[in-house]
C-alpha cells in the first residue's frame, strides 16, 4: 500500500509538478512574415521543428529504460511516460495529416508538450540516478533489490 501511495505521488509530481504559465502571443502578424504559405510547407516546417526534439526525448527515455531494466519502479514510471508520449505523437501526426486541423494550434501544442516532456524526462533521470540495485544472497538463492536505500530482506545478506 505504501508503494502504491509513493508511486502515485511520484507520478503526480512528474506530470503536474513543473508546469509553467502560458502567455498568449501578439495576434498581429509581423510585416516581414510571408502571407501565403501553403499548408504542405507549414506541415513540413512544424514536423522539421519538432520531430528531432521528440526523437531526442524518446532516446533519453529509452536510455533510462535500458540502464534500469531490472528496477520495476522505474520501468513503471517509464511505461506511464511512454503512453503519454505515444498519445501526444499520435495526436500531432493525425492533425498534420488532417486537411482541416488548425496548424497554429498544433504548433503550440507540440511546443508545450516538448517542454513538458523535457521536464518530465529530467525528473525521471534524477529519480533513476537516485536509485541503486543490490544483490542479496541466501544459500543458493539470489535477489536483486532496488531503491533509494535498498536493504536485503530478512535472512539474506548483501553480496
Amino acid at each position: 500500500m505504501k508503494i502504491r501511495s509513493a508511486f502515485l505521488a511520484v507520478v503526480i509530481s512528474l506530470l503536474l509538478g513543473n508546469t509553467n504559465p502560458v502567455f498568449a502571443e501578439d495576434p498581429t502578424p509581423s510585416p516581414t512574415a510571408p502571407t501565403a504559405i501553403s499548408r504542405v510547407d507549414q506541415v513540413a516546417f512544424i514536423q522539421g521543428k519538432y520531430n528531432p526534439i521528440f526523437d531526442a526525448e524518446y532516446a533519453r527515455i529509452m536510455a533510462v529504460k535500458k540502464k534500469h531494466s531490472v528496477d520495476s519502479y522505474i520501468l513503471l514510471n517509464i511505461d506511464i511516460i511512454l503512453k503519454d508520449y505515444n498519445e501526444v505523437r499520435r495526436v500531432i501526426d493525425a492533425s498534420m495529416l488532417s486537411a482541416t486541423s488548425d496548424l497554429d494550434a498544433m504548433d503550440s501544442y507540440a511546443d508545450e508538450e516538448t517542454g513538458e516532456f523535457q521536464v518530465t524526462i529530467t525528473n525521471l533521470e534524477q529519480l533513476a540516478n537516485s536509485r541503486t540495485t543490490i544483490t542479496c544472497v541466501k544459500a543458493k538463492k539470489s535477489k536483486k533489490v532496488s531503491g533509494a536505500k535498498p536493504k536485503c530482506p530478512a535472512g539474506y545478506k548483501k553480496k
